[in-house]
């Protein structure tokens, strides 16, 4: 039942009273978490006996005005107690305005503060605790967070940040017309932001969660409009400490492989974007089956949240882009750090556009197929990152991304340091919001799209950003076969049928009993009629678009550069206990037999990876020849090269000899 320590309870929210005097504390006698109980006995010490406490229990700031703390609280289950902040009804525009029909979970959320005998005030200080609730039948093995802040900041008319509010009343006075009405929700920067205090409850009570005091925006584009809005999590000094030092997300790795990442300035607590009345986690099945490849993805898990103890649905937990992220992602100062977001500066300084728009005016104005200029380029721009980001995007049938030129963020260091790994100068992509896609509002169809035929086959007097970028770049050779191998290589490695299939059932087992829970909180109306159904169906239509696009993609492929059909290559070791091989420098090492689809026109290549100890000998091929002869004879059979180029053909095999 124990979740998080004492020292850990002491993290406090900043107000509006002065801090109190060194060794003058107070501190609840019990850690938040889940209690079986049918109630507990909740304490609020001080180190001064003759402090007055004061303590409040639904949020807000608590002052001399609240209830004076005098004998133990006893704290029981709440969740037959009536709804409140989920009861509220005008936070979206629609006339559907749904709100449960059914009393939701609850827990119990006291926040504290004490006057001592000086005149001086303690910090406030914050607890959530759930009593009678059994944790692994309701969320399994899922970290619950609890946003604790005062009711004001999100639903007040005028402050509150979840609310139509009055930005919503001068909208409409205004009759101005436009897509996305405009509401509190809608404001943005800092001074949307509210203070708060986030806990974490990780599911094992042998792991210490935290509780840290942060500020609180919300987040998205049409994802603002939803019932279930999405926040941006923020720390900063003067909430009580510029960074969160955890490990929040699961083996979410550092970028440049040192180890886990264990510090972040931000992060999302994101509502699924437009999958939100859907699967809810397709962007995280997306990020996650690419993110192997070399270019920057938003590593996730699946919370459950609560707000000021009122059960508040499932949620993604991502990383957030920022400058820090890169900091926290490479031995880079975030100080150095520029990042473009749909054209305009997100970190930086507004100088540091120029850096882009001088690299795109040389793509623009330089033919690219001329050897010459494509090596200036790289100096640059990081092509190869770009090809394999472009390759997923199109694979997933993505349609609101940096092709629709939307979605799209680009990164890279003002001074160059060659010594730092990515910190070369070169412009990177970052992957986000990637859930509209995948045939998310057509029931999983749409997989035989015409994405990539379109993009180099149909005429197009202005295209967009994306578009135009991959236009310029097929002229040169290198490219080409670098995005034709990505291309095949997303599909054939990354989006592999029974890897795709294995992960999406696994998460649909771990998140299938979330749902009911879920549909009751935010609807939408005609899901609770069968819920249990609809969730299935949802994700049984994310795999029938990914099953179809795997089915179909090489056609395309060949379509759209008029190849011939793909044959299979098939690659083995002949000991894989001394050594196995990879596929056109990707991220796999194989260690069982390969059989991809590929092009008897392009390139494909593929290096023999020793075991440490072991030697590798040569490469023996059948129906298939090197691309050139600094690979071997071209009609030779076999070749002593680590990595080789070859031309496949219909029944290309080929064997890596180790001794």
């Amino acid at each position: 039942m124990r979740v998080l320590s004492t020292s850990l309870l002491l993290t406090t929210l900043v107000s509006v009273y002065s801090k109190s005097i060194e060794n003058h504390t107070i501190v609840f006698n019990l850690e938040s978490g889940f209690y079986n109980n049918d109630s507990i006995e909740l304490q609020i010490k001080s180190s001064d006996s003759n402090a007055s406490i004061y303590y409040t229990l639904d949020g807000s700031i608590p002052s001399e005005n609240s209830t004076l703390y005098e004998n133990p609280i006893i704290l029981k289950n709440k969740s037959e107690d009536e709804n409140v902040l989920s009861a509220i009804l005008n936070i979206e525009p629609t006339k559907k305005k749904f709100k449960p029909t059914k009393k939701i979970t609850k827990g119990n959320v006291i926040r504290a503060i004490a006057k001592f005998s000086d005149a001086s005030y303690s910090e406030v200080i914050s607890g959530t605790y759930f009593v009678g609730l059994d944790r692994q039948k309701l969320y399994g093995d899922f970290p619950v967070i609890s946003i604790i802040t005062d009711p004001d900041n999100l639903f007040d008319y005028e402050k509150g940040i979840y609310v139509l509010g009055k930005t919503y009343d001068d909208y409409i006075a205004s009759n101005v017309q436009s897509y996305y009405p405009k509401g509190n929700f809608s404001n943005k920067g800092r001074e949307s932001e509210r203070p708060a205090t986030i806990e974490y409850l990780p599911f094992n009570d042998n792991q210490k969660g935290f509780k840290q005091n942060v500020g609180i925006r919300i987040m998205g584009n049409a994802s603002r409009l939803s019932v279930q809005k999405s926040f941006r999590v923020l720390c900063r000094e003067e909430y009580g400490k510029k960074s969160l030092k955890y490990e929040l997300i699961p083996n979410n790795m550092r970028s440049d492989g040192t180890g886990p990442v264990t510090k972040y300035k931000s992060f999302n607590i994101r509502n699924g974007g437009n999958d939100n009345e859907f699967m809810k986690y397709r962007d995280i099945a997306l990020q996650t089956l690419i993110s192997n490849r070399d270019f920057e993805t938003q590593q996730s898990d699946i919370a459950i949240a609560f707000i000021d103890g009122e059960y508040w649905g499932v949620y993604q937990l991502s990383e957030d882009y920022s400058d820090n992220y890169i900091a926290n992602n490479y031995d880079i100062n975030s100080d150095n750090v520029v990042i473009i977001k749909k054209n305009k500066v997100e970190a930086g300084e507004e100088d540091d556009k120029k850096l882009f728009d001088e690299t795109m005016n040389y793509i623009y104005s330089n033919d690219l197929s001329v050897d010459v200029n494509y090596s200036n380029l790289l100096k640059s721009f990081d092509i190869d990152n770009f090809a394999w980001y472009t390759a997923f995007i199109i694979y997933i049938g993505s349609v609101d991304c940096i092709l629709q030129d939307n979605n799209w963020a680009m990164w890279r260091v003002r001074t160059p340091d060659q010594n730092t790994l990515n910190a070369d100068g070169k412009w990177r992509m970052l992957t986000y919001d990637t859930e509209f896609s995948s045939g998310l509002y057509s029931d999983g169809t749409k997989f035989d799209d015409t994405i990539l035929y379109d993009i180099f086959n149909k005429a197009n007097s202005n295209p967009r950003f994306g578009v135009k970028l991959l236009k310029a770049f097929i002229e040169n050779k290198e490219f080409k076969n670098l995005f034709i191998n990505a291309l095949s290589d997303v599909r054939n490695i990354d989006f592999e049928a029974s890897r795709v299939n294995d992960y999406i059932d696994n998460m649909y087992n771990r998140t299938a009993p979330l749902m009911l829970d879920n549909y009751n909180r935010f609807g939408p109306d005609y899901v609770l009629y069968f819920p249990e159904k609809y969730y299935t169906s949802q994700v049984e239509y994310f795999k029938t678009y990914l099953t179809g696009r795997y089915n179909v993609f090489m056609k395309h492929i060949e379509k759209t550069f008029k190849f011939k059909p793909a044959v299979t290559v098939s690659v083995i070791s002949n000991d894989y206990r001394k050594g196995s091989f990879k596929v056109n420098h990707g991220w796999k090492l194989h260690n069982k037999k390969y059989e991809g689809e590929y092009f008897r026109e392009n390139i494909l290549y593929l290096t023999a990876v020793p075991v440490e100890g072991e030697t590798f000998r040569y490469w023996k091929m059948k129906n298939c020849k090197l691309a050139d002869s600094s690979y071997g004879p071209v009609d030779g059979i076999q070749s002593n090269k680590t990595t080789i180029g070859i031309y496949p053909s219909y029944g290309c095999r080929l064997t890596a000899f180790y001794k």
